[in-house]
């Protein structure tokens, strides 16, 4: 990916792929200023990080388990404007874990760019990675979800999963779930589900009185529901539900 004058390269993915997709690298307007932030986390660490503003959001996030420690991420990105978030997550100590889980929603002429990264570095190390999001109008989006064993992390574990709810022929969307070894005894498991809601499901919902609309936003409400339920704050809460409300109200 080539840059010009007025952008700037974000962040990028640990091993680079054909360039004609467009995945490798990240790029800003150079003018946005980008927020870095370094976490430690050396027993039991929940963080949360909400984008719900209408000004572009830039921001990168590292964090770092040591031994026996166990990180928790939520992610909710349902905002208008254009966002870019990088987190990398390093597992050094044996017996570490992290979760990270998220939820995105994406539509006019919005850009989503997520960069996930989790380093297995220890031994006997368990990671998760689950993002759900959905797509509307010309949204054009890209998640990058890498879980990299790297040598001394014999016995780790490594779960990655994105799950893409279509709901415009117009979206552009891009998955990169992406997976490195250097240890032989690594068990690790990606898999990524792109398409259009199930049809049963409408007509379920559809037969109980709900027109498409209607039925579209319950679903996808369902779908986030168990990652905005790990938020212990009641009023942030509730005031992600209103803004995700406020966003669907302009899914057609």
């Amino acid at each position: 990916m080539n840059t010009n004058i007025d952008e700037k390269i974000f962040s990028e993915i640990p091993l680079k792929t054909f360039r004609w997709l467009g995945v490798n690298e990240s790029t800003t307007e150079a003018e946005i200023k980008i927020s870095q932030q370094m976490i430690k986390a050396d027993e039991k660490c929940k963080f949360i990080l909400t984008n719900l503003d209408d000004e572009t959001f830039a921001k990168k996030f590292h964090f770092n388990v040591d031994q026996g420690g166990s990180l928790e991420i939520i992610c909710v990105d349902v905002a208008e404007a254009d966002s870019f978030c990088e987190i990398v997550v390093d597992l050094d100590g044996d017996n570490s874990s992290a979760e990270l889980i998220a939820a995105y929603f994406g539509d006019g002429d919005r850009k989503v760019d997520m960069n996930y990264i989790i380093r297995h570095k220890g031994k006997k190390t368990d990671a998760t990675m689950d993002v759900k999001g959905a797509l509307s109008g010309k949204c054009d989006k890209i998640f990058r979800g890498t879980l990299d064993f790297l040598q001394g992390s014999s016995g780790s574990v490594g779960r990655e999963r994105e799950e893409v709810i279509i709901l415009s022929n117009n979206v552009r969307n891009r998955s990169v779930p992406l997976m490195l070894s250097h240890e032989d005894d690594v068990d690790g498991h990606h898999a990524v589900t792109v398409g259009r809601i199930d049809e049963e499901k409408f007509f379920y919902l559809m037969s109980r009185g709900l027109d498409q609309i209607e039925a579209e936003k319950l679903i996808i409400e369902a779908a986030f529901n168990p990652v905005i339920e790990k938020i212990d704050d009641e009023n942030l809460k509730n005031e992600i539900f209103a803004v995700i409300e406020s966003r669907l109200a302009n899914v057609k």
